[in-house]
């Protein structure tokens, strides 16, 4: 009798247990999605905005724009984004000092990869232009991204530290200073693009200055909130500022591999989008294809955002001794991310078209953005049991192997694949020999 008693008292402990830790997981992972999504918000904002311009060379240059500056900035966002592994470890073994000094090196990395910014911002105009999208698209491109990449800087540090307050299990600091930011973005852009309250209009460059203006603003939300006294009775940022080369060489160790996956997942879709598609196919396909990476980016960067909280609760869990806690977290917050994706998949597949239409009224456009849509309601799917995963790998201090995974994967699947199927050079050499108006027919008939 005893033994039931205390068999059905373990039961019942670990079901209480269990639903603790989904609850956990759930608490943690909705401010952690505003978060993640805050960044892409301000540039849907954006888009928005400047399709309200009725300027297709404007609609066509912004992600273009956009991707040339990612491809710089996340590398030092992937590095950063480390923080969050050491901070979570670091709770877990309850030495909270430790947790506040990885947030500092994180500044110093942003501050870096910020004067960098600055050094390269000549070279820009070169770059666009070996893009070799429409002249007129090179305009809007170059205005763009000359005041984009100021936002270096401020955007890695406040990704640090971001990650900083999701790794202690703060989340809710991170998420406040996202929405305020976007307020602030959505004010400034409103302002410059039209040109109200006496400022003249500045179009494309409008929407850059005023996510600048956002991200220097949470930057220094996030800094202040690091010194106050709620965070330095407990985490002591005031004695832990100075540059640490071994934390450094930690965040470097863990980061740059990661770091190395993320840049070249954005090169690579550089790649795909400013030469595949935009020279390929031109300026229509490019529209299509900016409009569905809108749509792309709210299945994926909330997805993303539970990953984030995976790396957390697994980093706190193994720094807590306690690996069997993390392995069913993962499984709790990857069940979530595919219930999301799964959801967003079947709108795409079924009304693919119908959302692109609420950007563009162009038919052509339309139906091959519908098109792209249908892709992305497949691929969408299994993207989100990589993102949980890899995000449980990278809570553990493991990101070499799902690194070497994943830039292998996108060079060859969506660089090679892409470059096969594409009606170019040198995939298909032989039309060279072919009249430029027949090879014309030929992209159509392929898109």
């Amino acid at each position: 009798m005893e033994r039931v008693e205390h068999k059905n008292e373990q039961s019942l402990r670990q079901r209480l247990e269990r639903r603790a830790e989904v609850r956990n997981v759930i608490a943690l992972s909705i401010p952690v999605v505003v978060t993640a999504t805050s960044r892409a918000v301000m540039d849907v904002v954006d888009y928005m905005m400047i399709t309200a311009l009725q300027l297709p060379d404007a609609q066509a240059a912004i992600l273009p724009s956009q991707i040339v500056m990612w491809s710089y900035m996340i590398m030092g966002m992937g590095i950063t984004m480390m923080v969050n592994t050491f901070a979570s470890q670091c709770l877990g073994r309850k030495d909270d000092a430790s947790a506040g000094s990885y947030a500092w090196q994180g500044l110093y990395i942003a501050a870096g990869f910020g004067l960098i910014g600055l050094a390269i911002r000549p070279m820009l105009p070169w770059v666009i232009q070996a893009i070799g999208h429409a002249p007129h698209v090179q305009e809007m491109e170059i205005a763009y991204t000359r005041v984009a990449l100021l936002t270096a800087g401020p955007t890695i540090a406040a990704y640090g530290l971001g990650w900083f307050f999701v790794g202690i299990h703060r989340p809710w600091v991170t998420m406040w200073s996202a929405i305020e930011a976007n307020v602030v973005n959505v004010v400034v852009s409103y302002v410059l693009i039209f040109g109200h309250l006496g400022f003249e209009p500045q179009g494309i460059a409008g929407a850059a200055w005023g996510t600048l203006a956002a991200v220097i603003y949470r930057t220094v939300r996030l800094v202040l909130v690091l010194v106050s006294p709620a965070i330095a009775s407990r985490f002591a940022p005031g004695r832990s500022w100075r540059p640490s080369w071994r934390r450094l060489r930690d965040l470097l160790r863990v980061g740059l591999p990661f770091g190395l996956q993320t840049f070249c997942e954005v090169v690579v879709w550089a790649i795909f989008v400013n030469l595949l598609v935009g020279r390929t196919f031109g300026t229509n396909h490019l529209i299509a294809t900016n409009t569905a990476w809108q749509y792309m980016r709210i299945a994926f960067l909330p997805a993303m955002g539970v990953g984030h909280a995976i790396t957390a609760l697994v980093g706190r869990s193994i720094g807590a001794g306690d690996p069997e806690r993390a392995v069913r977290e993962v499984r709790y917050a990857m069940l979530i991310t595919l219930g999301y994706m799964s959801a967003l998949s079947l709108l795409y597949a079924l009304k693919g078209p119908a959302l692109i239409g609420l950007f563009i009224d162009q038919p052509d456009v339309v139906a091959i953005g519908g098109r792209i849509m249908l892709c992305a309601a497949v691929f969408q799917v299994f993207d989100a049991v990589a993102i949980a995963y890899s995000a449980a790998l990278r809570g553990a201090g493991d990101t070499f192997v799902p690194s070497v995974f994943y830039i292998v994967s996108h060079w060859v699947m969506i660089v090679g694949g892409g470059w096969f199927m594409s009606p170019s050079p040198p995939a298909y050499a032989w039309q060279s020999f072919v009249a430029p108006q027949d090879r014309k027919s030929r992209a159509c008939r392929y898109a």
